[in-house]
């Protein structure tokens, strides 16, 4: 797995041999395989760890796992504790959503404070299945159906290329030790539901049905990019600077051939 660990991430170019990387580590399976691979490779890294006070002292197991990892490496580690319960009240929004802002937020601020070149992110395929069958139900463009970027700004996701019953054989021939988050099997969660109720059923009827609906992505994916700068061209033409911003002429929308498939777009 090693081997096409570092072929993945020549391949699309997400991170040169010299730069420094700060690998988002939160003690379950995904990121402590991501961890061993990057020790293993030779990059230069160090750990950061958000423990959003979920799960009481779970919670603090998590990052006492992690903080190890890092202590045995000897390498560089920040973890910092978060009220998301509170943050989620007061900013009117769910759970998932203020755990992502807060931990967008401060990994980017510390990658800025510490000179490290990118954040590596553990999704791996199965979860940019996950996010594709999401966006189709939920409604989206062409860029919601192409799943997970591999990489976005300063932002990288080197598993992708790794389906999840791959990162589990090498956990246990490796014998790394992770840490189970026991709500990834509650179906509570839209992402849960889809992954343990839908894709089990999507199966039944085509076996190869996650290989199927990556290839898809993938797909679209590639004709995103080609329609991207027309869509770009266009929005350049109707766009139009205002007191208040920018706004676009009506009548320049009209005007485009399928319009209301641009709109969306736009």
């Amino acid at each position: 797995m090693l081997d096409e660990f570092l072929k993945n991430i020549e391949d699309k170019g997400l991170a040169g041999r010299n730069d420094r990387i700060l690998l988002a580590v939160s003690g379950g399976i995904d990121s402590m395989v991501m961890a061993d691979l990057f020790l293993k490779s030779g990059y230069k890294v160090g750990i950061i760890h958000c423990n959003f006070c979920l799960r009481g002292s779970e919670s603090d197991k998590d990052e006492d796992l992690v903080e190890k990892l890092a202590s045995v490496n000897n390498i560089p580690f920040w973890s910092k504790k978060f009220n998301t319960s509170a943050y989620a009240k007061k900013n009117g929004i769910s759970i998932q959503m203020a755990a992502r802002e807060l931990r967008y937020k401060w990994f980017e601020e510390i990658r800025r404070k510490n000179g490290y070149d990118y954040i590596a992110i553990a999704h791996n395929l199965n979860d940019s299945i996950e996010t594709f069958l999401i966006n189709l139900t939920r409604g989206t463009g062409i860029a919601g159906l192409t799943g997970i970027r591999p990489s976005y700004k300063k932002i990288i996701r080197p598993l992708l290329f790794a389906e999840r019953n791959t990162i589990e054989r090498y956990c246990s021939e490796q014998k790394i030790t992770y840490r189970e988050d026991r709500s990834n099997s509650e179906t509570k969660y839209v992402r849960n539901k889809i992954r343990h109720l839908v894709i089990p059923v999507l199966r039944e009827i085509n076996p190869s049905a996650e290989h199927s609906i990556n290839e898809t992505a993938e797909r679209l994916g590639q004709i995103y990019e080609a329609v991207s700068d027309y869509i770009g061209n266009l929005r350049d033409k109707a766009a139009e600077k205002g007191k208040n911003g920018i706004a676009f002429n009506a009548d320049k929308l009209k005007s485009f051939v399928h319009n209301d498939g641009l709109l969306f777009e736009l």
